[in-house]
């Protein structure tokens, strides 16, 4: 009887201490914090105030406009002959009067390039078998001009050397000069878009806290040529007109209140 007596406390005793342990590990649970993925204003995390941010994607938009400062021009000469040596040596001697020509205006020879040279048998179709008459030869010269005032000139000049045609006439820009308008344009585009997102964060009650990223293109519309009366010009009548570089961005930024 003392015995079952003896056995029976200790169980009880075992299942007091077990019932201890399952309220002491309840109450540790419960005094742990738990923090989720989403973070709201005002809460604390080890003393740090954590911040909530909104993402605002804009894009901006700048121009900066120019007047060309060169001009190329293509010149071609032409030369013909019973074989292709003649016909090469005809366009040649034309060429060669060409660039004295727009030497003596103080255009520089190194700035004169040849763009290709090309011959060409031509036939008599009429004929059965077609019959060879001659050669054509065609030497293309490329001409590039740092003071566009002497365009018209130049161009008088290579006509009144031999010039059989110009197939092209195009205004361009300096390297410096370029990259001066592109980051002319740039800022334009990125003070657009700041002030876009100011505007933006001043309606929402935020601000702008930080940049998160940032896109840059940009493109340059050629200028039209412009072709003046005669009067206004003593030789042939053409003028730039104005070109312009576009810049446009694209800000991820990050907004708090």
């Amino acid at each position: 009887m003392n015995r079952i007596l003896a056995l029976v406390l200790a169980i009880g005793l075992i299942a007091v201490a077990a019932l201890g342990v399952s309220i002491a590990g309840l109450m540790t649970a419960q005094a742990t914090p738990t923090v989720s993925g989403a973070v709201n204003i005002g809460m604390e995390n080890n003393g740090v105030k954590l911040q909530n941010y909104t993402t605002l994607m804009i894009s901006g938009y700048g121009r900066a406009s120019y007047v060309p400062d060169r001009i190329t021009v293509f010149f071609v000469a032409l030369g013909y002959g019973k074989t292709a040596a003649d016909a090469l040596g005809e366009c040649s001697s034309k060429m060669s009067r060409i660039f004295s020509a727009l030497e003596s205006l103080g255009i520089s020879r190194d700035n004169m390039r040849t763009s290709g040279i090309n011959v060409y048998p031509r036939y008599d179709w009429e004929q059965r078998p077609p019959k060879l008459v001659d050669y054509e030869a065609s030497y293309s010269l490329m001409v590039e001009i740092s003071d566009i005032s002497l365009a018209g000139k130049a161009i008088d000049a290579a006509f009144a050397a031999g010039a059989d045609g110009m197939y092209g006439l195009q205004f361009t820009l300096s390297k410096e000069k370029e990259s001066e308008l592109v980051n002319q344009a740039i800022r334009a585009a990125i003070s657009d878009a700041m002030k876009k997102a100011e505007v933006a964060a001043s309606q929402l009650g935020l601000r702008i806290a930080k940049i998160e990223s940032i896109s840059i293109s940009h493109q340059q519309t050629s200028p039209p040529i412009i072709i003046k009366s005669a009067a206004e010009m003593a030789t042939v009548p053409i003028a730039p007109g104005e070109g312009e570089i576009t810049a446009s961005v694209s800000l991820t930024i990050s907004l708090s209140s």
